[in-house]
């Protein structure tokens, strides 16, 4: 059943409390064009970054009732519902307000509310936004899933105003998409003069000395000129924001100049209104791709841009975050801020004579596909329910859907479990809310633990400054060495709990993120606060949960040539240099360690194209600890059968290509048809059957392939025609061979007419008076392979003594010798 929003409520009598602002902006000429088509259905608005689209069409609408503004970034909510209440002379809070994850500044009154594209999903899986006379989707050219999937879920269901916009779009085809109005607005942009930075014998751009090339950059910028715009600085995360805010605040002469600026979406509403703010000295703001085109930055005439960003890569099947190169039109849209004061200028920090991708593919198209279905389940829709710009692939949506039915979180209809209801309340990917529902029901020294491990793996960002594994063991204080016993997981819930950034190495920012996270999580899942004096609990009871959790974090080590590869059945991953259970793989001890919970795998973007798999955190797991937590799966490795009455079998539970353990007992379930199966396939059961079986399928199948008409299907082969057949008796336990027959598993043959047509002129056999041969039919290629296997006879048999084998050209064989007796007719 698909599921529909209500009705909004409007209140059309109400005006709008924001006033009208004074200055004139571009987008401001479309207003009547926009009034009018609003009236008619959907509009897709496009005009480039600072025309004042953002901030001015919330307001249009704000007369027809509450207006809800979503937007694909944090820092883009707060500085844009702070910049449209300042303009329209009320209360951020209160008539404008923004909710971001984890921090709502809205109230009843609110008219005017920015939120993430994730937030609101929540908000319309709850209510249906009852409340909502109108939705704004901003910056739609990221197509992030989530806002990809608001639009599908909204259009045609939403019967309020809807609202698409963007600053570099394919308007026409969305409006299309929509039924609706594209309209389009010019924007203020002069030239940019456009340069490049290269070093070395990189083409592309990459992270090598980013700092240090960043600083080469700013010192050509002005240089001796305080009148100087402004700077951006494209790059492509906070880590390495940080970087280079500690490498510029080390170059005196570059202090002097330049008020250096960090702005991301973790930042407090404070810390990011220092970009927008007004500076005695030329600021130089350090962005991630927020500024690309989600806000406009006064004051900026110049740009350099690292040309790397954060992206999820695929390898094996998953998914995992890498620097890579940006897009041309990136790239482009990144240089265009250098334009909107004036003559601008931008500095590419990699040559010219790099070929960068044309186009940013949409997150549908290169993303994980499980917040897409995880969002639509939680709405009642199944994804081939919903009309798409750009609809997900099919291989995505099953990998994702495999996925979530792995975590418990998704039945076979597509709807979430109560495990999949609980994961999508949590602002947390859902491999890791996975570890927090399955700790629920732990003891509370585990439960607790996993909550710190969750908090520290949720930053995305490396606690340790050189890993938990460069600490030494035997130093005088061991509890100084938060990685010992070559423990990631151990060291990351230490950290959290006591590190000091001073004593332990760890980075101040990423350690605090997730001390505020773990409280957070601690209050959600009803922890209470941290005891001083609580222990950790034994490594093996956090691992039993862990592993109900998610089994595929088990992974089996392979050692070749004095490297250790760890696999978990799908592609295989190292372990980072500063694990602290790499480091103790080059112990004596380090050499007995057959097995891994591996929590966090990273890709390093090796070129342009190829990622190399790093595992982390990473816990070691002997062997018994998979087995008894039910890792990997069993399978039949020997029968036995007894008195021909039951059959007893040889279990091995295995994962990875290694055994884990074995048992001997009367299978039940799917172990027992897969036992009583193989007993029929070796042999060891009715073999009079089984080659009577064998000749009847074989006799089958040739007669469909060489006489369709009439002809019955093929059935399937004997590998696969067995084992169905005994789930088709109902075989439930090895004890229900007692209950079988032979005749059971006796295939049904032709009638005896066909049979006789078939034997005649499409034999399996040939005996003649000298010689034996067998016959095979290889269909594909039509032809009929005879091969002598008995006999004196030295050449080939005349044609007259063989069948006309109709359009099949002959391959005779004898002796290692091959002769084609007849071409195809």
């Amino acid at each position: 059943m698909l599921w529909h929003l209500p009705r909004p409520m409007r209140t059309p009598s109400t005006p709008s409390p924001l006033k009208t602002p004074t200055l004139a902006l571009p987008v401001d000429a479309l207003r009547a064009d926009f009034e009018a088509a609003i009236a008619v259905g959907p509009v897709v608005l496009s005009s480039p970054t600072g025309s004042g689209k953002s901030t001015r069409v919330p307001g249009w609408l704000a007369d027809r009732g509450a207006v809800l503004v979503v937007e694909p970034r944090r820092v883009a909510c707060r500085s844009l519902a702070a910049r449209v209440a300042d303009e329209g002379g009320v209360r951020l809070g209160a008539e404008v307000g923004y909710r971001v994850r984890e921090e709502d500044r809205s109230g009843p009154e609110t008219r005017v509310l920015f939120a993430t594209p994730g937030v609101v999903l929540r908000m319309l899986a709850a209510d249906g936004l009852v409340n909502y006379a109108a939705v704004v989707l901003d910056e739609f050219h990221e197509r992030s899933l989530d806002t990809d999937l608001l639009l599908a879920l909204l259009q045609g269901r939403f019967s309020g105003a809807l609202v698409v916009m963007s600053a570099t779009l394919d308007g026409d085809k969305v409006a299309a998409g929509l039924g609706g109005r594209h309209l389009s607005a010019s924007g203020r942009l002069h030239p940019v003069e456009i340069s490049y930075q290269s070093s070395g014998d990189a083409t592309l751009p990459h992270a090598d000395d980013l700092p240090g090339r960043v600083a080469a950059a700013l010192r050509g910028l002005g240089e001796g000129n305080p009148q100087a715009p402004d700077v951006l600085v494209f790059l492509p995360g906070k880590a390495e924001i940080g970087a280079c805010a500690d490498a510029l605040s080390r170059h005196a002469d570059l202090g002097r100049r330049f008020e250096v600026v960090p702005l991301h979406g973790d930042l407090s509403l404070a810390d990011q209104s220092r970009a927008f703010a007004s500076s005695s000295r030329r600021k130089v703001v350090l962005s991630t791709n927020v500024a690309e085109t989600s806000l406009t930055i006064p004051g900026i005439g110049a740009v350099v841009d690292a040309g790397l960003v954060r992206r999820t890569r695929y390898a094996g099947g998953r998914g995992f975050l890498t620097r890579m190169p940006v897009a041309l039109d990136s790239a482009d849209q990144r240089a265009g801020r250098a334009g909107r004061l004036g003559p601008g200028v931008a500095i590419r920090l990699w040559s010219a004579r790099a070929r960068l991708d044309a186009d940013t593919p949409p997150e549908i198209h290169r993303e994980s596909l499980v917040p897409l279905l995880m969002g639509a389940a939680a709405c009642g829709v199944r994804v081939d329910a919903l009309a798409w710009i750009d609809p997900p692939r099919d291989h995505a949506v099953a990998a994702a859907r495999a996925e979530l039915q792995d975590l418990g979180a998704l039945d076979a209809q597509d709807a979430l479990t109560a495990v999949g209801r609980a994961l999508f309340g949590l602002p947390l990917d859902a491999a890791l809310g996975r570890l927090l529902v399955e700790a629920r029901a732990a003891e509370p020294g585990v439960k607790s633990a996993v909550v710190d491990l969750v908090a520290a793996l949720a930053v995305g960002r490396p606690l340790f400054a050189r890993g938990p594994g460069a600490f030494d063991p035997t130093r005088a204080h061991p509890d100084d060495d938060l990685g010992g016993g070559g423990c990631d997981v151990t060291a990351l819930v230490r950290a959290v709990r006591h590190g000091d950034p001073q004593r332990h190495g760890l980075r101040p920012g990423p350690l605090q993120e997730a001390r505020n996270t773990a409280r957070r999580l601690r209050g959600a899942l009803g922890c209470g606060a941290l005891s001083p004096t609580e222990a950790l609990p034994e490594r093996r009871a956090l691992a039993r949960v862990l592993l109900q959790a998610d089994p595929r974090l088990a992974h089996i080590a392979r050692r070749r040539r004095g490297d250790v590869a760890w696999s978990n059945g799908g592609t295989e991953v190292s372990l980072a240099r500063e694990s602290a259970l790499a480091r103790l793989l080059d112990t004596p001890e380090g050499a007995n360690i057959e097995a891994a919970l591996i929590l966090e795998i990273r890709g390093l973007g090796l070129d342009a194209r190829r990622t190399q798999l790093l595992g982390t955190c990473a816990m070691p797991a002997p062997i018994p600890w998979l087995a008894e937590a039910g890792v990997g799966r069993e399978q039949v490795a020997d029968v036995r059968v007894i008195k021909g009455k039951r059959v007893v079998a040889r279990l091995e539970r295995v994962h990875a290509k290694r055994v884990l353990g074995e048992r001997e007992v009367v299978p039940e379930g799917d172990a027992a048809r897969e036992a009583i199966a193989k007993a029929f396939l070796d042999g060891r059961l009715w073999r009079d059957t089984l080659l009577a079986t064998t000749d009847r399928l074989e006799a089958r199948a040739l007669w469909a392939r060489v006489e369709p008409e009439g002809a019955a299907e093929a059935p399937l082969p004997l590998a696969e025609w067995v084992p169905a057949r005994v789930a088709e008796l109902g075989v439930e336990s090895g004890e229900d061979l007692a209950m079988l027959s032979p005749q059971d598993l006796l295939a049904e043959d032709l009638d005896a007419a066909s049979r006789a047509q078939l034997d005649r002129r499409w034999p399996r056999h040939i005996d003649l008076a000298d010689a034996k041969y067998t016959v095979r039919y290889e269909l594909a290629s039509r032809t009929v392979v005879v091969e002598q296997v008995a006999g004196g006879r030295k050449e080939p048999p005349p044609l007259s003594w063989l069948p006309a084998f109709a359009g099949f050209a002959i391959d005779f064989k004898h002796r290692n010798v091959q002769r084609t007796l007849r071409p195809r007719r």
